[in-house]
């Protein structure tokens, strides 16, 4: 998957400093996927949930959520994720975030 706004992810890893590795794993993980669909997605992460038109993936267990917006891939294109938003669990909770997500 092509990965936009992989700076805004490197600036979550300097302001959330104990989610650094996670996100290091993630960004090397979701960039070599070639998720055609949520299915494919949930095979590798088990704790992905689709919200509208974004993925929300847990990060270090329950802490935190990166939210993003997701164009599938298909035979001729690879696929993008579109970084969104990385919040606490509880900014996570006040759902402010959905309206970005909405088709």
């Amino acid at each position: 998957m092509n990965i936009i706004a992989t700076r805004t992810i490197r600036e979550y890893q300097e302001d959330y400093p104990d989610a650094g590795s996670a996100l290091d794993t993630w960004l090397e993980v979701a960039g070599k996927a070639h998720w055609e669909n949520f299915n494919e997605v949930l095979e590798t992460y088990a704790r992905v949930d689709q919200v509208g038109s974004c993925l929300v993936f847990n990060i270090r267990g329950n802490k935190y959520r990166l939210i993003c917006g997701v164009c599938y891939a298909n035979q001729w294109v690879k696929g993008t994720l579109f970084v969104k938003h990385f919040l606490t669990h509880a900014e996570y909770g006040k759902a402010t975030w959905k309206r970005d997500c909405e088709r």
